[in-house]
């Protein structure tokens, strides 16, 4: 089992998706979506520094990450697969996918991209704009929690809070330097409520670097992480196309 993944990948389904978690995040944000794809589909990505990996240090890049999680996953790399981010997830989907391109390895038949604009044309975000030295983060994840219904211990929203400025440093660095080609379409995703990133944010500039399509779906920013059904069936439709290709 790679330390990349929160459980084993599977390997009986007929395709696969890697979720990657977003800023402040684990793979355990992750929670609902394996039963909601069925046993074999899904598989979270848990990168070092946080939760089970809480004891190792972070990455410092979108490469480093890139690096680790294809070493950590290229070995399963044999049936249809996707990557889906969110938000401050998605510059590391791109980098990832990029990097497995580079190294000439199975590439995902698509990418979903929820929440985030065309990464060229820059970051996206009140919090990747905001000094950091002045930002209250352990506010930022509880508000977050109360937005999911749920509350944390205080020392869990210390660490989350940790989790996420040494996430939201590494974001400022991102130039998007290293893109997937155009043999690996992307679907861009939307959300009728998004405050973070709001729609009209997330449409521009996609078109330019990517074969891109656009899907709008009822919700705020954080719906992307309860997965509701409509997201489901956008990511099962796309793949199902891509099955046995």
């Amino acid at each position: 089992m790679s330390r990349w993944t929160l459980q084993p990948v599977p390997s009986d389904g007929d395709y696969l998706l890697f979720g990657l978690p977003y800023a402040g995040t684990g793979a355990s944000s992750f929670g609902q979506w394996p039963r909601r794809f069925g046993t074999g589909r899904f598989c979270a990505v848990q990168p070092p520094g946080r939760e089970n990996r809480f004891g190792e240090d972070g990455v410092t890049s979108h490469q480093e990450f890139a690096e680790g999680l294809a070493e950590g996953i290229a070995d399963r790399l044999d049936r249809p697969y996707a990557l889906i981010g969110h938000c401050g997830a998605v510059p590391f989907l791109l980098q990832t996918a990029a990097h497995l391109e580079r190294r000439g390895l199975p590439l995902p038949r698509r990418l979903f991209a929820s929440g985030w604009g065309a990464p060229h044309r820059g970051l996206y975000g009140r919090l990747n704009f905001t000094d950091l030295a002045e930002v209250d983060l352990v506010a930022e994840i509880e508000e977050r929690c109360a937005a999911l219904g749920y509350r944390l211990h205080a020392e869990f929203v210390e660490i989350a809070a940790e989790t996420m400025l040494a996430d939201l440093r590494v974001q400022r660095g991102y130039r998007a330097e290293a893109l997937p080609g155009r043999d690996v379409p992307v679907s861009v995703i939307g959300w009728t409520e998004d405050a973070v990133v709001p729609g009209d944010t997330v449409w521009p500039g996609w078109e330019e670097r990517f074969a891109a399509t656009f899907h709008v779906l009822d919700g705020d920013h954080w719906e992307f992480l309860r997965c509701p059904e409509a997201l489901r069936d956008l990511v099962e439709r796309e793949m199902s196309a891509v099955v046995g290709v």
